[in-house]
């Protein structure tokens, strides 16, 4: 009997160990997975400036390549319209739509697409992915055309897939590529107030082509 005792409670430790050493492993693993969710929550501009700082090594990296972008639209004779950012998302390269599209139209103008060459040649040098998204200004737009009703959201969707057509033709894989039409959703001048010329310089800003290279 004592020894029956003495075997139970000898196994009623070892469970006790096992319950222990089970629990440390469930919390550890909880902890695994919270940091591989809060890892997949940052964005891979943010990562790759953070890397940066800690290796001080830009190579091969968004903030190398938005140095190089705006190099390249600061030299003579520079690239009008175009203007870099980098952000949390990754790089935004602005193109003024007043460069590359007539008002009102989705097609590129021929001359617009040689003075952007030399961005578009740096960043088919990556292999990240790219947004390209279409942006109107505020002022409402309806109209019939072909038997087709034309807006800010058509519009802008249309010149941001006009930009795809030219980037495979430039050599872009199709995978790399995503189009968006964001109409006057995502301004980056509020007009809020203004008037004039001050409301009319807001709304050319707004009207852009941006790729966000991330």
């Amino acid at each position: 009997m004592k020894l029956d005792a003495l075997q139970l409670e000898n196994d009623e430790k070892g469970l006790d160990s096992f319950y222990v050493s089970f629990g440390d492993l469930m919390v550890i693993l909880c902890v695994f997975f919270v940091m591989l969710l809060s890892m997949s929550r940052v964005d891979v501009g943010s990562f790759e400036q953070i890397k940066s700082v800690m290796t001080g090594n830009t190579e091969d990296t968004l903030v190398e390549l938005a140095e190089v972008l705006q190099a390249k639209i600061e030299e003579a004779p520079g690239i009008p319209g175009a203007s870099v950012e980098l952000t949390k998302d990754g790089v935004r390269l602005d193109l003024d739509t007043g460069v590359l599209f007539e008002s009102g139209s989705a097609v590129i103008r021929g001359e617009a697409l040689d003075s952007i060459a030399p961005l578009l040649d740096e960043i088919h040098q990556t292999e990240y992915f790219i947004d390209v998204e279409g942006h109107s200004d505020d002022v409402p737009l309806y109209r019939i055309e072909d038997g087709e009703i034309e807006t800010n959201w058509s519009l802008s969707g249309k010149r941001a897939s006009s930009v795809i057509l030219h980037l495979r033709d430039f050599g872009f894989d199709a995978l790399r590529l995503r189009a968006v039409g964001y109409a006057d959703t995502r301004a980056i001048v509020d007009i809020t107030g203004k008037s004039g010329d001050e409301l009319e310089q807001a709304r050319a800003r707004n009207r852009r082509v941006s790729l966000l290279i991330r």
